[in-house]
């Protein structure tokens, strides 16, 4: 749980109607930056362009249409400088590069016969109308029609007199220019509508992020987001807290290996490589996994799962990896574990005294009245008692099996023949179908006691008339015994829980049908402790299915 990356909330800033014009840093300056960085090209070019005029002859510095023209810029790049452009109208600066072409005919005309190409100029208030937001049409208007003009002056003006060749030659620098603005134009109304697009798209990510940052931070467990090599991406607050917790006084955002992580017990440390994060990180999904993260009264209990990030292609991209902290649920089950421990103890010695005692009386010559309710007594006695030994293997939390060589057949068919008494009661048609040879090794009082749960509980949940079929068959090296009634059946939550201590479905607690929960929890403690598993299959009312397998072993007669 490395903290490589953070969960950061964003913030979304006002976006200034210049800055979604185009892309680049240049688009970001601020109004009266762009405009003093969008003139100061022609003003160093005109600047290079005196200091050639005086290296070909210093008197031109001195014509008055160059001096005028040079004036004309300087002062232009001033205003540009000082203008508080922000707050002027939108169009204000536009009248700065309208300017320019007055500026470059003055140049032009009194250094043109010194210097060819001045027209060229006009390229740098073309290309700042280009990125501005006049209408396209309108700049490439002015693109050719303020360079015509500059070229076209001395007709217009009548210093010169118009010629057909005279006026088509300089018709090139217009149409080049012309040319430049459509091309500038497009490709900056093309930059235009991408900005605005990311722009739009940023403010979506943006808010997209706030909404899991606080969706994240308003869940009450922890999580981690990992990418494939185990680097944190984002993480909560809950799990930034969870990770301090396991972290071992005294050290500074250690890596997994050196957290404070411990298996059920509490004690034993946890392999790095069986660690939750480091497990998602291999590709590992899983659920439920129970941890206890640091030390001392401070140690918590962590239910953790894993799901795994897949990309299109099936490639993982990561992991996410929930830690749901699950301590007052465990230490609620072990006070309750202790407390039934404790109270079956207490129960157990007066229960056995009472037992032994009602026999003794039952041995005395009593009349027949007495005797009876002795004996009912006595059988109410034997029946608390076995619940109290319930009670108690429960709280251990383990079975003591004592495996030996038999034939599961007889452990079936006997527990078979001792519920047909109750089955006739209840008026439900138990029947058995056990294979005659079922060997192997097994714990035949065991065996019988979990056979007798399964038929008793199929017994009570069947309706008057029913069937209830024992089935007893090998498959493979395993033993199987299924248990199949038409009663009253279970959903799927139901079945969840069905092998927990002390759960009890709703139907049985609203028929009043007697039980205190462990039956079933005892029958799969058992099995398991065989190296076997149970499971069932049910339906709502159509009734239930209980297999239970486990493996033969030595089979040997």
């Amino acid at each position: 749980m490395r903290r490589n990356g953070r969960l950061g909330s964003s913030q979304e800033a006002g976006i200034p109607r210049w800055r979604l014009g185009t892309t680049g840093e240049f688009f970001q300056l601020r109004q009266n930056r762009r405009v003093l960085f969008s003139q100061l090209p022609l003003t160093v070019t005109s600047l290079l362009l005196v200091a050639l005029l005086a290296m070909i002859d210093p008197g031109l510095i001195a014509d008055r249409e160059v001096l005028l023209g040079i004036t004309f810029v300087v002062v232009l790049t001033a205003v540009a400088a000082l203008s508080p452009w922000e707050k002027l109208p939108h169009w204000a600066p536009w009248t700065v590069p309208l300017l320019d072409f007055v500026a470059i005919a003055f140049l032009l005309h009194g250094a043109a016969a010194s210097l060819n190409g001045l027209a060229f100029l006009t390229v740098f208030p073309v290309l700042w109308l280009a990125w501005s937001d006049i209408p396209a049409t309108a700049t490439r208007i002015i693109a050719f029609v303020a360079p015509l003009c500059i070229v076209w002056a001395p007709f217009i003006l009548g210093s010169a007199a118009p010629s057909r060749a005279g006026m088509i030659k300089p018709l090139l620098v217009p149409l080049i220019l012309l040319g430049l603005a459509t091309a500038a134009t497009v490709v900056t109304r093309s930059l235009n509508l991408q900005a605005r697009r990311l722009a739009e798209s940023g403010a979506v990510s943006r808010r997209r992020a706030r909404q899991l940052d606080t969706i994240l931070n308003a869940a009450s467990a922890g999580v981690v987001v990992v990418d494939e090599h185990g680097h944190d991406v984002l993480m909560n607050k809950h799990q930034q807290a969870i990770h301090t917790l396991a972290t071992p006084a005294g050290a500074v955002d250690p890596d997994e290996a050196g957290l404070l992580v411990f298996g059920p017990d509490k004690v034993t440390p946890v392999d790095v490589e069986s660690r939750p994060v480091r497990r998602a990180v291999k590709g590992e999904e899983y659920s439920g996994e129970l941890f206890w993260l640091g030390d001392g009264v401070h140690q918590q209990a962590m239910a953790t799962s894993a799901r795994q990030i897949v990309d299109d292609d099936g490639s993982r991209q990561g992991a996410v990896i929930v830690f749901h902290n699950v301590t007052e649920v465990m230490l609620a089950m072990e006070a309750q574990e202790s407390f039934v421990s404790n109270v079956s103890h207490e129960l157990r010695t007066p229960l056995t005294s009472i037992v032994g005692y009602l026999e003794l009386a039952m041995e005395e010559s009593v009349d027949g009245s007495v005797r009876r309710y002795l004996q009912v007594a006595s059988r109410n006695a034997d029946r608390l008692l076995t619940l109290v030994d319930d009670l108690l293997r429960s709280a251990s939390g383990g079975m003591n099996i004592a495996a030996v060589a038999g034939n599961l057949a007889a452990v079936v068919e006997a527990g078979v023949a001792a519920a047909q008494p109750l089955a006739h009661n209840l008026d439900i048609n138990l029947r058995c179908s056990a294979e005659p040879e079922l060997w192997g090794t097994f714990d035949p009082v065991r065996m019988g006691q979990a056979l007798d749960n399964l038929v008793s509980n199929a017994l009570k949940y069947s309706v008057h008339g029913n069937v209830v079929d024992v089935h007893g068959f090998r498959d493979g090296g395993d033993l199987v015994v299924e248990v199949a009634d038409a009663g009253l059946g279970m959903s799927q939550g139901e079945q969840a829980r069905l092998f927990t201590r002390f759960y009890r479905t709703g139907e049985a607690r609203s028929s009043s049908i007697p039980g205190v929960g462990l039956g079933l929890s005892i029958t799969k403690a058992i099995v398991e402790g065989h190296g076997g598993t149970i499971s069932v299959a049910s339906k709502l009312g159509v009734g239930s299915t209980f297999t239970l397998r486990i493996p033969a072993g030595d089979d040997r007669r």
